[in-house]
């Protein structure tokens, strides 16, 4: 087996695995590392995971530790990157486009800009690339999302008061069925108490049932 560590970036959806490599790394930590979006910054969220060997020639090592210079520049990227969500927002609606914008992202090098969305169907967004592109001379990448994905972008906080769970500390999505939700209501389901930020069945359901099997 080998040890990877968990990094997350701005988007904080996935987390991905790298090689540490030569790099004493820490949670919280914030590294560079090579992507297929070319080199990005992120936050180390777990260490010391073990994979199989067979797994490591698709796995990357770490570039390096950020320092005061990358996470300087990850800041004013992210600035950047919030000030197209209008725009693209604005764009949206002129040409009809039944989508729900949700975050814009500019990357690390500072050539590309993600859009994340969501929607119900399938939507040709062809003409808002264009007109993106030229307002923004940068290349655009179009990203779709779901609701849990949305939520957990977004942030916020559950009914119990606290920031929501897949912000907070969940590394994986959890996979939560209407009968979790039947085993603790029994027939009192309420929908104001099983539905999370996200529109859908609470992730915290999952839990319960878990520490149950383990009683």
């Amino acid at each position: 087996m080998i040890k990877v560590i968990g990094v997350q970036f701005n988007s904080a959806i996935k987390i991905y695995d790298f090689k540490p490599g030569r790099h004493k790394v820490e949670i919280n930590d914030w590294v560079v590392v090579d992507t297929a979006q070319g080199n990005e910054i992120g936050r180390v969220i777990y260490i010391n995971k073990e994979v199989e060997p067979s797994t490591e020639d698709d796995i990357k090592d770490v570039l390096r530790v950020a320092d005061e210079k990358d996470l300087g520049r990850q800041a004013r990227m992210t600035t950047e990157g919030e000030q197209y969500f209008e725009s693209f927002a604005e764009q949206s609606r002129s040409l009809g486009l039944e989508l729900k914008p949700v975050k814009t992202e500019l990357s690390f090098d500072g050539e590309k800009i993600i859009f994340y969305y969501t929607a119900e169907n399938r939507v040709d967004f062809r003409e808002l690339i264009k007109d993106l592109s030229r307002a923004t001379r940068k290349q655009i990448v179009m990203r779709q999302i779901g609701s849990r994905d949305e939520a957990k972008m977004i942030d916020g906080y559950g009914i119990c008061g606290q920031q929501i769970c897949c912000r907070r500390f969940m590394t994986k999505m959890e996979s939560v069925t209407m009968d979790m939700a039947r085993e603790q209501f029994e027939n009192n389901i309420n929908a104001s108490k099983v539905t999370g930020a996200c529109g859908r069945l609470m992730c915290c359901l999952a839990f319960e049932i878990s520490k149950g099997k383990k009683k």
